[in-house]
């Protein structure tokens, strides 16, 4: 019997089903996503569906690829009825249950019998060879799941839920302000998991950032870069600015003068890239750089689009993404964050435009310096 049976991981597409005329282009990300992981001849590519062969490095990978709404280990063989009847003996020999049902679905509608036929048949087989076992169709302990394809048929017991929305990188790319907390990690995720490619940029102060702190940032991004098989790190040494904006005349607007410097900079080296996008993990009057008013300060110097995935999210909603995709353990260990740096006691909560526009007048080297540092940004690479 063995030499009938072969083992592999069916993978279905979910979403991917309802994108019309552009699912042949998802489809091809995706298989372009599970090469990173799995061998390119280990996987077969079908309009609705894909199979790759089983072994567990394989189905540990697929915890980690978009794209994907769920998975099951399956075994191939035959359309013959009695070779899935071999086939589901030994899977019943080897399960414990005492209740059951059967899920037959005849995809070859040429097949002689009907679904509702294969149910009959194989719930009838298994009663006259297992006579402990009953039928229970509402809460059964066991699903025998049937598939009948054209040329071979597919049998498993469980589906594995995946991690679904569009594969990683068929939206484009979005360059992701990147910090140590708990907040932006998660945002580069779910952006992840809406098909964008992230690119990510953090931003330093030495000697008051120390190692630990690059070292953490590393950590987070080698974990995220699981999700799109490979990513960049621009790394800036943000100290030379951070100073010179500790000079400005209205201490209160520190903070805003600063994260609008970011989101210059930001967007120069977008542009460079040809990257389409700036993303952040900001959520609304969750600080004072997060009101309103100084989100509406702050992304003035930025002609392009900012997206926020945690702008409405609750703090704990956050915490339990933190906790699935284990960024959380990283982002609670103690560290010296360039904001929490240079904070001032009672920052700005509504700031406005105009008076923004004034201080960096008064800070007249303030583009220069940020031109700069363009020049001296340490790219690091990522690969799983």
């Amino acid at each position: 019997m063995e030499s009938q049976v072969e083992k592999e991981i069916l993978i279905r597409y979910g979403e991917l089903t309802l994108k019309g005329e552009n699912k042949k282009d998802f489809i091809k990300q995706l298989r372009k996503n599970l090469e990173f992981y799995i061998k390119k001849d280990e996987i077969k590519m079908e309009y609705d569906r894909a199979f790759c062969k089983y072994s567990p490095s394989n189905l540990e990978a697929l915890k980690y690829i978009f794209g994907i709404s769920s998975y099951s280990v399956v075994y191939k063989t035959s359309i013959n009825l009695e070779d899935i009847e071999i086939l589901i003996k030994k899977i019943a020999n080897e399960s414990n249950f005492s209740s059951f049902a059967i899920n037959a679905r005849r995809h070859n509608k040429n097949y002689h019998m009907t679904s509702s036929q294969l149910n009959m048949h194989f719930g009838h087989y298994i009663l006259s060879n297992f006579a402990n076992k009953k039928v229970d169709l509402s809460n059964p302990d066991l699903i025998f799941y049937i598939e009948i394809r054209d040329k071979f048929s597919y049998i498993f017991t469980s589906y594995i839920e995946g991690l679904g929305g569009l594969p990683t990188s068929c939206s484009g790319r979005s360059l992701h302000l990147i910090s140590g907390g708990i907040d932006s990690p998660v945002a580069a995720n779910l952006l992840q998991k809406r098909g964008l490619h992230i690119t990510f940029l953090n931003f330093i102060t030495p000697p008051h950032t120390d190692k630990k702190t690059t070292d953490k940032i590393n950590d987070i991004v080698s974990l995220l870069t699981k999700y799109q098989g490979e990513a960049t790190l621009f790394q800036i040494n943000y100290t030379k600015i951070m100073n010179y904006i500790g000079l400005v005349s209205n201490q209160k607007y520190k903070i805003c003068l600063m994260r609008r410097s970011f989101y210059r900079i930001a967007q120069k080296i977008a542009q460079k890239y040809n990257i389409k996008a700036i993303s952040n993990g900001e959520n609304l009057a969750q600080v004072a750089s997060q009101t309103l008013e100084s989100i509406y300060t702050i992304q003035e110097v930025c002609s392009l689009p900012i997206l926020r995935p945690l702008l409405s999210f609750d703090k704990n909603e956050t915490i339990a993404i933190a906790k699935k995709i284990k960024t959380m353990d990283i982002s609670i260990i103690k560290a010296c964050e360039t904001c929490e740096l240079f904070a001032p006691k009672f920052p700005v909560t509504k700031p406005n435009r105009e008076t923004a526009r004034e201080l960096e007048n008064e800070l007249s080297d303030l583009i220069k310096l940020e031109n700069e540092i363009l020049n001296e940004i340490e790219i690091i690479k990522f690969k799983i």
